[in-house]
């Protein structure tokens, strides 16, 4: 029992459980105790609060996790200490830190070396593994992150910049809007603990509900309502095969306000070099999950494994058109930029033609898997 109460790590561990339940009580008690606040206090404290949570997880979701972390796109100085001003204030550690721990999470995902594995348990990786020393006190190895002054700056004085913001902020802001408590405790300790959770399902939640479109081989999943409740993280299969791309959600409808947030950035001037993966790339990675079930079979080797073959082949091909045809844009060749054109729609035509008959066979292909009946 006392060997098992020294893993603990109890700085972390009181942090996690007492915020949320002191913000929950004293904003209860005060609701109902108190005289000296009006409902429109509570609802514009309230709006701030919920736009300081949304600032809060992109801090987490655009800065730590696919700035630092994954290193998916460059940042303009001003975007990387608004980021890791705000991402401060998140109570997730430093950024440093932070994203030290998640490159160990890629590198031996799904491992014992996994510092928050799903197979240790849902719990366990949604935030238990904070709660103990040997996860939570890892040591630091992001030599490039070490070189970035500002990533220093907030790592050496994280604790000041997290109480700062995290806390006092909230307070001056609600006593703007007329109550410095309620700004406290909503914009403060209420925010905490739900963009906390935020952050916390992706590493829980996030290898459990969903689908598996772009490996088996990985517990990370693909998940609409994950994608809502973590501002564009949950097309989490996709992130752990393709870690470097700044998109989670590929499809421009795709629910991802953090990619959606990078390309604002790209746009102002405070984001460059972003990031992606060649379609025809994901597309071959689509296409070998789809065919799984029968890669033993002979049907996948006559018929989809050439199909598969001519699809991707295909996709590379339009890829090239596409970059070409982006280039005969910009220097203005007209005859060049027409021909293109109705060459990428033939191909365009002939690609979906294919996906189409691969649909089909896919659909169908249980058939080929079965043993033929011949009655005698």
């Amino acid at each position: 029992m006392t060997q098992n109460l020294k893993k603990i790590c109890w700085s972390v561990t009181l942090f996690l459980v007492l915020n949320p339940i002191i913000s929950i009580v004293m904003l209860v008690l005060y609701l109902v105790f108190s005289n000296s606040y009006t409902v429109g206090h509570i609802g514009w404290i309230t709006v701030f609060g919920l736009l300081f949570a949304i600032a809060t997880n992109l801090s987490i979701t655009m800065g730590y996790h696919r700035l630092y972390s994954h290193k998916s796109y460059e940042a303009h100085p001003i975007l990387e200490a608004i980021l890791l001003l705000i991402g401060a204030g998140a109570f997730q550690g430093s950024c440093l830190k932070w994203s030290s721990d998640h490159r160990i999470h890629h590198r031996f995902e799904d491992t014992d070396k996994d510092p928050y594995s799903i197979n240790k348990g849902f719990f366990y990786a949604h935030m238990g593994w904070m709660m103990l020393h040997d996860s939570v006190s890892l040591p630091i190895h992001a030599p490039d992150l070490e070189k970035n002054k500002l990533v220093k700056l907030q790592h050496d004085y994280y604790l000041v910049w997290a109480i700062g913001v995290g806390y006092l902020m909230p307070l001056l802001v609600g006593a703007m809007l007329g109550n410095a408590f309620l700004g406290l405790v909503i914009a403060g300790g209420i925010r905490i603990f739900l963009t906390q959770q935020s952050t916390f399902f992706i590493n829980s939640l996030a290898h459990t509900l969903g689908n598996t479109p772009y490996s088996k081989d990985l517990t990370a999943k693909d998940s609409i309502i994950m994608a809502f409740l973590t501002h564009g993280e949950g097309y989490h299969n996709f992130h752990h095969k393709f870690q470097f791309d700044y998109r989670n959600g590929i499809k421009w409808y795709h629910w991802d306000p953090t990619k959606w947030s990078i390309q604002l950035a790209s746009v102002m001037g405070l984001a460059k070099k972003l990031k992606t993966v060649q379609f025809s790339e994901i597309l071959r990675a689509k296409l070998e999950t789809e065919s799984l079930n029968f890669h033993n079979s002979q049907f996948y080797k006559e018929t989809l494994e050439p199909l598969s073959a001519k699809i991707v082949a295909a996709q590379v091909k339009f890829d090239q058109m596409k970059a070409e045809y982006k280039l005969s844009c910009q220097k203005n060749y007209e005859e060049k930029i027409a021909q293109l054109n109705f060459e990428m729609e033939l191909l365009r035509t002939e690609i979906k033609s294919m996906q189409k008959t691969w649909n089909i066979y896919i659909k169908s292909g249980g058939m080929y898997l079965q043993p033929v009946r011949v009655r005698v």
